[in-house]
């Protein structure tokens, strides 16, 4: 696919995208002119509109200051990361206001995700230049996107608005808060619909577009939720059946790391990730960043890599590189550097410690031989992954270019043991199998992490949380994983959690299960109400 050609696309899709219907009143429209009406036909068309909705993924993680809130309103919240140097934090703190920032940020792209997922999904009916099968492929991809985004707003902000069509009044944009459970029922009915109509692979040209498989895995992520949000057992079984149609699709890769570098995206562990990249690198491109700036050199990218690699410690001792190549902005845990076993090839890969091998930035081949200083950090720790082996491969910007891993099979797989050792089907056996599986691949001789032995359900609980804690760190999954077992009744997050800052231990209440609504919505349609707290 042509970078011109996509550019110009997404160009039109923006533009069509702001028409209104009483603009409908004119009868004809001039040859040759692209608006709402005469746009979206072709398979161009709608494969242009479809990578609109995929770029809004990328708007989460682009600003290097976290304007697009992810950082702070998705990673920052856990017992892994916290804000450096023991800095007061609001957000690391638990003292969420509903106008700060990243709510804003979040729920805004976030609904931008949803409103151009709807447009394809309401003009593909009326296209006229596309098949059956064109149309429904296209629809299983909107629906995906669509669910991805709907999913999300309903963990972080639980009954916000289910908006499912263009809004064409100002009434209609003022929609209430949805019933409970409501947007998790249209999320699981788009993904059923996506399985149905995506395609099982991708070839090159479409590599990091949706698939059945990765459907699949988000809709076995959403039923697993809900058994514990909801507190129904029965959809454990529900999404164990989903996760075990993956086995032995995806596999996993034999080097833990290689999750976390350029050199291997898309590879045989990943179900699902999101496509970094700058200009013609990135077949998404992010059309909401100068896409046209720069000599056609679209700004894509994620400032990650900047705001995770280290910077200053509180005695001012600093990292190479540091403010030019790394900001500090996260900084990992004493729990988390305590929780990896001893010799776990896995901490070196998730976060730097005294000694480590600073391979990062300029360093990144280890020539220049830098080797990481506890003094870096407020708390002696800094990430690693993303970070080692990332020297910004493309120096046209600041940004990283590599992809965002959302859903890998490791995940996948201690998914499944979960709904194993927690639903009405015990199979205790079978779940040490699966967390066995996942420590084989970070330690092949088992002589460093020997197998989780089969014990009572407490017993293998517990295993799994450590599992999933050490494998998926820095992944974004770590807050959503407390919540949904304290809201199972499985943990207490204010008596079982340390979230290396007195403050945060003692602020955390009931209420930070939700992110508060924006203020800047409320003022803009009053029949949204708050989340309780708040």
């Amino acid at each position: 696919m042509k970078n011109r050609l996509i550019i110009a696309c997404l160009t039109a899709i923006l533009l069509a995208a702001t028409f209104t219907q009483c603009e409908k009143k004119l009868d004809l429209t001039p040859l040759g002119v692209l608006d709402e009406t005469t746009f979206y036909q072709t398979e161009e068309d709608f494969k242009s509109a479809v990578l609109l909705s995929y770029s809004t993924l990328l708007n989460y993680t682009y600003e290097q200051s976290d304007g697009g809130g992810w950082f702070q309103g998705v990673l920052l919240p856990d017992d892994d990361a916290t804000a450096p140097n023991n800095d007061p934090n609001n957000i690391d703190e638990f003292n969420w206001t509903s106008t700060d920032g990243q709510w804003r940020a979040l729920w805004e792209n976030t609904y931008k995700g949803v409103q151009r997922s709807n447009i394809i999904l309401e003009k593909l009916p009326k296209a006229t230049q596309l098949n059956d099968e064109k149309k429904k492929a296209f629809d299983g991809e909107a629906r995906f996107l669509r669910a991805y985004y709907n999913f999300f707003l309903a963990i972080q902000y639980g009954t916000p608005p289910l908006i499912t069509k263009t809004a064409t009044t100002l009434e209609e944009t003022r929609s209430p808060n949805s019933q409970p459970g409501e947007l998790c029922d249209l999320v699981i009915s788009d993904l059923k619909a996506a399985q149905a109509g995506l395609p099982e692979k991708r070839d090159d040209a479409n590599v990091g577009r949706a698939t059945s498989g990765a459907a699949t895995a988000l809709l076995g992520k959403v039923l697993l939720y809900r058994a514990q949000w909801d507190k129904k057992p029965a959809l454990y079984t529900e999404a164990a059946t989903e996760f075990q149609k993956l086995i032995g699709k995806y596999s996993l890769v034999s080097d833990y790391m290689a999750n976390f570098v350029t050199t291997s995206e898309n590879n045989a562990e990943s179900i699902f990730e999101i496509q970094m990249g700058i200009g013609g690198s990135n077949p998404w491109l992010p059309a909401d960043f100068n896409f046209l700036g720069g000599g056609g050199i679209s700004s894509a990218g994620t400032a990650r890599l900047i705001y995770f690699r280290a910077a200053c410690g509180p005695n001012g001792i600093c990292a190479p590189g540091f403010n030019a190549q790394g900001y500090g902005r996260i900084q990992m845990t004493p729990g988390i550097q305590k929780e990896f076993e001893k010799g776990d090839p896995r901490r070196p890969a998730t976060l730097f410690i005294e000694g480590d091998p600073y391979d990062t930035g300029n360093n990144s081949d280890g020539s220049k031989k830098y080797v990481y200083k506890a003094e870096y950090s407020g708390t002696g720790s800094s990430p690693a992954k993303y970070v080692r082996k990332d020297n910004n491969i493309d120096f046209r910007s600041p940004l990283s270019v590599n992809n965002e891993r959302v859903i890998r099979y490791a995940d996948v797989l201690l998914m499944l043991a979960e709904c194993k050792i927690l639903g009405p089907a015990k199979d205790l056996a079978g779940a040490a199998a699966l967390i066995n599986q996942v420590r084989r691949r970070a330690d092949p001789t088992g002589k460093i992490l020997p197998d989780v032995a089969v014990g009572t359900e407490t017993a293998m609980f517990a295993a799994l949380r450590h599992e999933r804690r050490v494998e998926l760190s820095l992944e974004s999954h770590r807050y959503n994983d407390l919540v949904r077992w304290h809201r199972a009744g499985l943990i207490d997050i204010k008596k079982d959690i340390d979230f290396g800052r007195a403050a945060a231990n003692a602020n955390w209440s009931a209420k930070n299960l939700l992110k508060p609504i924006p203020q800047s919505e409320r003022d803009l349609n009053p029949d949204l109400i708050q989340n309780p707290g708040y």
